[in-house]
């Protein structure tokens, strides 16, 4: 929802400004989706904004649930028809939302299979802040919740691939008078594009950072995240140096074990090196992935845990990161739309 741009209409239709209070408390407040459910406002208002402004840049297609816990995914229909998904996931009483930030993806990683997808464009920064508002609206409307907690980036699309419009949608997340969510609770994960890094720490700077490595083998990451070929292994480490001296912030690092691919004893020594080869290393933090292989099955338990002990004989910090909604295909690189746009 483009709040500037009906805080304006009602100031230019001639209503008195404590109704823009009103429609705030209304959508993020009470999470209505429907300008007939904003009681506190007259009808004329009500009428005026239900023709001119959607709540939503989307509407929900199709949602789906968990059985194993307590994931949700919705299917969203954009105005121009293309489809994307969006996640919510919780753990204990922590509400967090995975946004998506393109149609498909152009990166083309080769166990993600947003990937797979033909990428046709980026999402408007609105488009991206209404997706928490979205699940916002649900948990309200459900009573489940009052707020979300955090909110990540790593749903459909590379964020830095659509810099502009990402850093907009976080400013919109994190504003006090709307979501309010805070900068230190949104994480923003991406597969290497480095050349970003240095400007996301000029605008972003309390945003947490989460780089998708993935192997610490430059051919092996040429084929596992094609986009190693122009942003190499060691084009990372100058450029998550520099963002560590700039910001001083911890930085994720992701890796997907693929079972018999990148979860050998070499790859953690060679993890383990490229590690070492970047500046204030104690600020990097592993989170180990068991890759999704589709249809409920993943690598095993055992085959990430032997890849943790070894980091850990490394002296290296490291957590296994739990995978949530994978029998809904909404857990770490399952999200695709397999019809993009209705004909």
């Amino acid at each position: 929802m483009n709040f500037e741009k009906i805080k304006d209409f009602i100031k230019e239709n001639g209503f008195p400004a404590y109704r823009i209070a009103q429609v705030k408390d209304a959508v993020y407040k009470n999470g209505i989706t429907d300008w007939n459910k904003a009681v506190a406002l007259p009808a004329d208002l009500k009428n005026k904004l239900k023709d001119n402004f959607n709540i939503l840049s989307f509407t929900a297609a199709k949602m789906q649930f968990s059985d194993k816990d307590r994931t949700a995914k919705a299917l969203l229909k954009l105005e121009d028809g293309l489809k994307i998904e969006t996640v919510l996931m919780r753990m204990g009483d922590v509400w967090t939302v995975c946004v998506s930030t393109q149609v498909g993806c152009p990166v083309g990683c080769s166990f993600c299979s947003t990937g797979k997808m033909r990428f046709k464009r980026d999402l408007t920064d609105e488009e991206i802040s209404d997706q928490v508002l979205f699940w916002l609206s649900y948990i309200k409307q459900e009573k489940l919740a009052q707020r979300i907690n955090n909110v990540v980036f790593m749903g459909m699309g590379e964020p830095l691939f659509n810099y502009l419009n990402t850093v907009k949608a976080v400013k919109e997340i994190s504003n006090p008078d709307r979501l309010g969510i805070g900068m230190r609770h949104i994480s923003i994960s991406t597969s290497g594009v480095a050349d970003k890094f240095h400007n996301l720490a000029v605008d972003l700077p309390q945003v947490n950072l989460a780089l998708s490595l993935h192997s610490a083998d430059d051919d092996e990451r040429n084929k596992i995240v094609p986009l190693n070929r122009k942003f190499n292994l060691e084009t990372l480490q100058k450029a998550l140096t520099e963002y560590i001296a700039m910001t001083g912030r911890q930085v994720f690092i992701e890796y997907t074990v693929v079972e018999g691919v990148n979860d050998r004893p070499e790859h953690i020594r060679l993890l383990g090196k490229w590690i070492s080869g970047v500046k204030d290393n104690y600020l990097l933090h592993v989170n180990l992935i068991a890759c999704n292989m589709g249809k409920g099955k993943t690598t095993s338990e055992k085959q990430v845990k032997l890849f943790a002990k070894g980091l850990q004989g490394l002296h290296i910090s490291v957590t296994i990161r739990k995978s949530l909604g994978n029998d809904i295909l909404a857990a770490c690189g399952q999200l695709a739309v397999k019809e993009s746009k209705e004909k």
